[in-house]
Formats: structure tokens, C-alpha cells, sequence
């Protein structure tokens, strides 16, 4: 049977001698796996739409193990991403990130639309770090890892001074609670703010805020290692070339 599904490209794979195996996150089947055939030729009608970044019309049909793309139409191939390497670094590691969290076939359209949204801006705008950091506090969130950050994750009182961030609590401890985590994060309470803005307010109107560099890298350190806990993973390769970039 085949099925209409729009999607953007997170991952290619070559395989053979013209075919390549897709990661594919789409608005009505969440991510999928398909095997795009034929596609490395250069006459291939549907090379575009297989690009990391494309964003498509696709049609496919289920096989055995993989999808496998019959037809596409593109939408939009954020082309100009490859022309900037600091927006090609930033939007690598949000769709690394997205792929990562990503469960197969479990459809999820806020992180969708998220995606989109996010890419969009990096096109336009060049504050990558409080974009990255504001996608990373609303995509955790809509995976259902949302951080605790209105009160004390463990005894629910006011947050008045003297808190940590604790990762293996997920959210924030009192003073009289942050000695169960001796791992928690210091954070004060303009950071936690900030947080909280980011969290629950739109990507328009966190643009027109400017946040200084050392509060964004104190909230890199809590959100990365909070997302490596909760995705069981060690790194990110995009993420570490992003820090490299920033030594030279």
C-alpha cells in the first residue's frame, strides 16, 4: 500500500552502487527507516529530496524491514545551510539531537513542527547558541523529559536562594534539599529565569532578547548533560565539532 508522508531528511547512508538508506522524520509515521533506490544516479528525479535537510513530499510503501521510497517532491532543501559553516555545524547537531530522540515510528508532530521552526530561524538569524539552547529546552520537554524548574523538584518548596540543578533529579533542589545530589549543577537565580523563559515562551519572542554568553554556556552544561542522561548517550558528534570550532 502506498502512503502519502511529508518529511525532512535527518540521515543518508549510501548502500550499494546508486542507492541510499534514509532516516526520515515525517509529520504521520514519526521516523522511519526507507530505502531510497536508484538515487546516487545523476539522472535520479529523486537525488533533491534525499539530501540531510530536505524537507519533502514523499511517497512509500511498506517492505519487510524498510520502507521504501517510491516518489518525492521537495518542499524546501535549506539549501543555504551549506553555505554558512557555523549554521551547517548548528543545524547538524539539532537534527543529530532530533534523530537521537526520536523513537521509530512513534509520531510526535510538536517535535515536528519544533524541527522546522528551528531550522527556519537558523537561516535567518545568527544567535545560534540561544536558538540551540532554547530547542534543547522545548524538545526534551516534548519527548517527556520536561527539567523541574517552578520549585524544588523534591520537596516543592519556594526557590529562594542557594539551588542547584541536579541531572539525576531532573530539576532543580533547594538548599535544604541539594545535599541528596552531590553531583547537582550550581545555578542562580537569573539563569533559572532564563530557563524558564526559554521553556514556556516562543522562539519570536526569545529572539528579541539578548542573553549574556556566560549564562548560555552555564545552561549548555546543565541541558547537554541532561539530554545525554535521559538519551542514554556519551556525545554528540556534531555538538563537539561545534566546540571546536569555537577554539580556533
Amino acid at each position: 500500500m502506498l502512503l502519502k508522508v511529508q518529511g525532512i531528511i535527518l540521515k543518508s547512508i549510501n548502500f550499494k552502487d546508486s542507492d541510499k538508506i534514509l532516516t526520515i522524520f515525517t509529520k504521520e509515521r514519526g521516523k522511519i527507516q526507507a530505502i531510497a533506490n536508484g538515487v546516487r544516479k545523476p539522472r535520479s528525479k529523486n537525488m533533491a529530496s534525499t539530501q540531510v535537510f530536505s524537507l519533502s513530499d514523499f511517497v512509500v510503501y511498506k517492505g519487510r524491514n524498510l520502507y521504501n521510497l517510491n516518489q518525492s517532491e521537495i518542499i524546501n532543501s535549506y539549501y543555504p545551510l551549506r553555505d554558512d559553516l557555523n549554521k551547517l555545524s548548528y543545524a547538524s547537531y539539532i537534527i543529530e539531537l532530533t534523530s537521537a530522540g526520536l523513537i521509530e515510528e512513534e509520531v510526535n508532530t510538536k517535535i515536528f513542527g519544533l524541527l522546522l521552526k528551528t531550522l527556519d530561524i537558523i537561516l535567518k538569524e545568527e544567535k545560534y547558541e540561544l536558538i540551540t539552547r532554547a530547542f534543547e529546552l522545548k524538545f526534551i520537554s516534548y519527548l517527556g523529559y520536561r527539567p523541574h524548574l517552578i520549585d524544588c523538584v523534591n520537596c516543592h518548596n519556594e526557590l529562594n536562594s542557594n539551588f542547584k540543578f541536579s541531572i539525576s533529579n531532573s530539576g532543580v533542589l533547594c538548599e535544604k534539599c541539594k545535599s541528596i545530589d552531590r553531583f547537582s549543577k550550581p545555578l542562580n537565580i537569573e539563569t533559572l529565569n532564563i530557563m524558564r523563559f526559554m521553556l514556556f515562551t516562543s522562539f519570536d519572542e526569545i529572539l528579541k532578547v539578548d542573553i549574556d554568553e556566560n549564562i548560555l554556556k552555564n545552561i549548555e552544561n546543565i541541558m547537554v548533560n541532561f539530554i545525554l542522561k535521559h538519551l542514554d548517550k556519551t556525545s554528540f558528534k556534531s555538538l563537539n565539532f561545534i566546540d571546536s570550532l569555537k577554539n580556533i
